[in-house]
């Protein structure tokens, strides 16, 4: 993200007329790519687009000649595009540039062609079960129906019965045999089923992509900018809506750019630069040690090594919650007041209901302090991240994190549920996979069921051995800091065979629980009540025979029954 000097009134206006023309014509290239007519252009845009700009080049007799002919020819939405793209060129005024509007073009149609990909997707994984029940060639015939956005994925939409053909090669692939075609009605059979599939999945699941008429951002490729370095700094100049003329921009600080740019405004009104440049990773490390690490909210993360990082993360993320918690009870007083103002009558009333809405009810500051708030937390855990990964002693070869892709699942109160709302986890785990991609270190990723309240030693997984920040076993009297164990425990199920990831919490706690019974089979625990502390002692068999026997019986639980240092 490059940071630059906001530009004059002028051109800041200009820029926001671009934003709003460019989502306009990115709205209606979308729309029409949503047609039944246009939606097979998503295949290749640029067929498409050259299309548009050989008819645009026409006369005007002879382009509305073209429109009337699309018009007969049941091509509205292509028509629409036309007319709407002439007047853009034939604007006097400020408009937005033929490179601007092809750059709408490409980004809405890979947008419509994602979203049918996510169809196709989905409605294989729907259909998993029901082809089980066809034979080679019936379900070949079903696959080769979704194996991409084709030709024959489109004609089963417009309810037609697509034919494979033999000659092609593709075809062939999947469809096993031709000595026995298949007939029409098996055919009208298999189609049907899909195409009610697909149906349900967009109806239900995958919804279509909008985009706003203010667009939020505005893309520049290398033929829309030319940079300019001085002396005292560096500058972008930026195509606008009128030919000939660009706009300055006066970067702070200095980068090399290239490629496409994006010119991101948020709800604030402000706006950032987007640069994408490569990345040069190190080399994947060979030496060092391993950590397991456990991602927290109090604290930013605990690691194996008994270290606590960003200790002062979880009250930045409480006071951010509190704060907004309080702005929205008194903008919610002040709408509710809107509302009232609104059912009276009175010019007096309407008066002071505009001046709430326009003074109580905006969002453009709420969006500017949330930013800089939020800038705060990104700050520290880039900082906490770049002192671990680039440490000189001890440096670190591989981490071991949580997988935490899983939607939490919180019941915590109303006050704790929006905390943890609040908490950027997922912000947390991209900057701990970008940062140690490009370090050279390796990621894992282990299932952190029950890592918050298993005992490292004897594998308890009561509850009660968890109050807060404090770990302390109710059988075995092990004791530490709570996100400390988690990461003990973390580290341990690296290479484990028997929790996986995706397994779902039951199925871990019981074999948690198996080895919980292995290791009291090898060990008696006592308790002593006066003092209430639990002990651990070890059990004395009556013979060499029976102890080998009983061994034998846990060898499973031998590799976990390995006691870890106390953690201070």
């Amino acid at each position: 993200m490059r940071q630059f000097e906001m530009p004059n009134e002028t051109d800041k206006v200009s820029l926001d007329q671009m934003c709003s023309s460019y989502g306009f014509v990115a709205s209606k290239f979308l729309f029409a790519f949503q047609t039944r007519e246009l939606r097979g252009e998503v295949r290749d845009f640029r067929a498409f687009r050259n299309k548009l700009v050989a008819a645009l080049s026409k006369k005007p007799v002879e382009f509305n000649q073209r429109l009337a002919d699309l018009k007969t020819n049941g091509k509205a939405a292509e028509a629409s595009l036309l007319t709407l793209l002439r007047e853009l060129k034939e604007t006097p005024g400020p408009h937005l540039q033929a490179r601007h509007w092809k750059l709408a073009l490409e980004e809405t149609s890979k947008m419509a062609l994602t979203h049918w990909k996510s169809v196709i997707a989905e409605a294989k994984r729907k259909l998993a079960h029901t082809l089980k029940r066809f034979n080679d060639q019936d379900r070949h015939y079903a696959c080769w129906l979704l194996c991409g956005v084709n030709r024959q994925f489109f004609e089963l939409l417009d309810r037609r019965i697509p034919v494979p053909n033999p000659e092609v090669s593709f075809d062939r692939n999947y469809c096993l045999s031709y000595d026995r075609p298949l007939s029409s009605k098996t055919l009208r059979s298999i189609a049907g089923v899909v195409r009610r599939t697909v149906n349900k999945v967009r109806r239900d699941s995958v919804c279509y992509p909008r985009t706003q008429a203010f667009h939020n951002r505005i893309d520049f490729d290398a033929s829309c900018y030319t940079v300019r370095s001085t002396e005292d700094a560096q500058f972008l100049e930026l195509m606008s809506l009128q030919p000939g003329k660009r706009i300055s921009l006066r970067l702070k600080g200095r980068s090399k750019i290239r490629g496409t740019l994006q010119l991101i405004r948020d709800t604030a009104g402000t706006y950032s630069l987007r640069v994408y440049v490569p990345q040069q990773c190190e080399e994947k490390r060979k030496t060092g040690t391993v950590i397991g690490i456990d991602l927290g909210y109090t604290e930013m993360m605990a690691t194996s090594e008994q270290e606590l990082l960003g200790t002062d993360l979880g009250q930045y993320f409480s006071a951010i919650s509190d704060k907004r918690r309080k702005n929205s009870e008194g903008r919610n007083r002040m709408y509710s007041l809107f509302r009232n103002l609104l059912k009276k009558s009175g010019k007096d009333k309407l008066a002071k209901a505009e001046r709430i809405r326009k003074n109580n009810l905006g969002r453009k500051k709420q969006r500017a302090r949330y930013i800089r708030d939020i800038g705060v937390i990104k700050t520290i855990v880039n900082r906490e991240l770049n002192l671990l990964f680039t440490r000189k002693t001890n440096p670190i070869k591989e981490i071991v994190v949580e997988d935490l892709s899983a939607r939490m699942k919180v019941h915590f109160g109303k006050k704790w549920n929006r905390r943890l709302s609040g908490w950027m986890r997922g912000y947390l785990q991209e900057r701990i996979r970008y940062k140690a991609r490009k370090f050279g270190i390796e990621v894992n990723e282990v299932n952190p069921a029950y890592s918050s309240r298993e005992c490292p030693r004897c594998h308890c997984t009561d509850k009660e051995n968890r109050q807060g920040n404090s770990f302390k076993c109710s059988l075995c009297g092990y004791h530490g800091h709570a996100d400390l164990v988690a990461a003990l425990n973390i580290l341990g199920r690296l290479g484990d065979k028997e929790i996986r990831i995706g397994m779902p919490p039951s199925r871990v706690k019981a074999v948690l629980d198996g080895r919980y019974v292995g290791w009291k089979s090898l060990n008696h625990t006592v308790s002593d009540k006066t003092s209430g502390v639990a002990r651990v002692v070890n059990e004395s068999p009556r013979s060499a025979s029976s102890k080998s026997e009983l061994r034998s019986n846990v060898v499973n639980f031998q590799r976990f029954s390995t006691p870890y240092p106390e953690v201070a």
